[in-house]
């Protein structure tokens, strides 16, 4: 299972610090709001999540109008915040935009080439100027995908429209001396100062079945804000996968994560989009869960208080974003001791990294069962263990192993002479899709990557120059680490 989170932040932090630092002086301001105020926000609407988050006999907001009006049935309120959630839902579709997935595609694509290329934040705000209804997810009166320019934007906008489509003449406008005031008018008062105890917009964990034919891959996908503040502070020698299932799992994500399977065809397409790109995806969840996960979010160390450090520091946040390696680090302190009899001071981090090492290839050789002909004289396969290793085997390790070893040998962010990663998407769709062995022992692994975008830096692409960047070279050496593991036979990769 793959795991997904805006791993372009830390690049978009990097070309906009300057921007950053000055709004983070302002007082009042943190980092949450700008990424509030700048990264692009989907919201997921679906009128039975709303009923099973929301819409409870136990929920606050329901038992607070409950004991204002004196009335035993909850229902009374739950119906007709039901119909307002289902006008809203409704009013979105028709008065919004539409894109369909392919142009989605389209847009994400060019964010990818953006995050290899440089200008992320110019790039997000020209490909999303006002919000958007997907289209393959629209059902009037039932959900509704929206893809808006910012979190700020559907926080302000959202709201308003629920009460607006509430139908406050079903309740009596009439004086009740009892309440000393009238129903209608304690019901709107309510909802005009407690919205929030309603309901709450929040960042969710999204779990997909990949959409491709046959496949049983999971991708799951998670950005939210303080993740993100924690991936500025997360060493770049260690993987933002490990650093998203950590935050999943210790701030409660997992426990309100939502799953998408093969029933849903069109929404799975579309999710599995936003997972792989790394765009924020949230829905509404009830104040009480969005509490309780906040204070789980405050008790995370990694990227706890960074904005008032960023504030009181003010070199902290390029050095964040420019942070050293693992192996740069320790060549520098190499270098210091030879010089001065001292090392550097000890690198800070609370994070454990693994250092890949190189593997030891002792030759061997073991024979492929064969049929009893004289003549036939079939290649041996190589392998560093005296046990029989064969094709399918060493198939399912690449598979295994590619999305790994090819994110490790991409660049780090600023490398302009090879591939560098980003979002992970390109990393995860290469794939070996079939090994020969010919007669003299050379195994051929053809194999396949997400062409659109990337092939753009292949040979004949538009961005072909410099020709160190081909995918194909990056992915070749890949696939000869990983199968140097097993066996000492000759490899080659052929694109297919």
């Amino acid at each position: 299972m793959a795991f997904y989170t805006a791993t372009w932040f830390k690049q978009l932090i990097k070309e906009d610090h300057a921007a950053v630092q000055a709004y983070l002086n302002k007082k009042g301001n943190d980092l949450r709001g700008y990424i509030d105020s700048t990264l692009p926000f989907s919201l997921w609407l679906d009128i039975d999540v709303i009923r099973k988050n929301i819409l409870q006999p136990n929920a606050k907001a329901i038992e607070d109008l409950c004991a204002l009006l004196n009335v035993q049935d909850p229902n009374v309120f739950i119906q007709e915040l039901d119909l307002a959630y289902q006008k809203t839902i409704t009013e979105y579709i028709d008065t919004f935009p539409h894109i369909d997935s392919k142009e989605l595609a389209s847009k994400l694509d060019t964010l990818a080439l953006a995050i290899d290329q440089g200008g992320i934040k110019e790039t997000i705000q020209t490909l999303f100027k006002r919000t958007m209804v997907v289209k393959e997810l629209s059902r009037k009166n039932k959900s509704v995908l929206l893809i808006s320019p910012k979190f700020t934007t559907i926080q302000s906008d959202f709201g308003k429209r629920v009460k607006s489509n509430f139908n406050y003449n079903a309740f009596s406008d009439y004086i009740d001396d009892n309440l000393n005031d009238s129903p209608r008018n304690l019901v709107k008062t309510y909802l005009d100062k407690n919205f929030g105890t309603l309901q709450n917009l929040g960042h969710i964990e999204v779990d997909v079945l990949s959409s491709k034919a046959g496949s049983s891959e999971v991708k799951r996908g998670l950005v939210s804000p303080r993740l993100l503040q924690a991936l500025l502070e997360w060493p770049k020698d260690s993987k933002p996968e490990a650093l998203a299932r950590k935050f999943s799992k210790e701030t409660g994500q997992a426990e309100t994560r939502v799953v998408i399977r093969k029933r849903y065809t069109n929404s799975k397409l579309v999710l599995e989009m936003l997972v792989e790109s790394g765009l924020m995806i949230g829905s509404l969840e009830s104040q009480q869960e969005n509490l309780k996960k906040a204070v789980k979010e405050r008790a995370f160390k990694i990227g706890s208080a960074l904005s008032r450090r960023l504030v009181e520091d003010k070199n902290l946040l390029l050095d964040l974003v420019t942070s050293k390696s693992i192996k740069q680090y320790t060549a520098e302190n190499v270098l210091n001791t030879l010089k001065t009899g001292k090392g550097s001071q000890a690198y800070q981090s609370e994070t454990t990294l693994v250092e890949r090492t190189p593997v030891s290839v002792q030759k061997s050789t073991v024979s492929f069962k064969v049929k009893d002909t004289p003549s036939a004289q079939l290649p041996q396969l190589k392998t560093v263990k005296e046990t029989k290793y064969s094709l399918a085997s060493l198939k399912g390790l690449l598979n295994s192993q590619l999305q790994d070893v090819v994110s490790a040998n991409m660049g780090d962010g600023s490398s302009r002479n090879v591939l560098n990663y980003r979002t992970g998407r390109f990393a995860s769709s290469v794939r070996v899709e079939d090994l020969t062995l010919s007669r003299d022992g050379m195994i051929t692994a053809y194999y396949n990557y997400m062409r659109n975008p990337y092939a753009t830096f292949s040979t004949g692409g538009k961005q072909s120059l410099p020709r160190s960047r081909d995918p194909k070279l990056l992915i070749s050496k890949s696939i000869r680490e990983i199968a140097g593991q097993k066996v000492a036979n000759r490899m080659r990769a052929v694109l297919v």
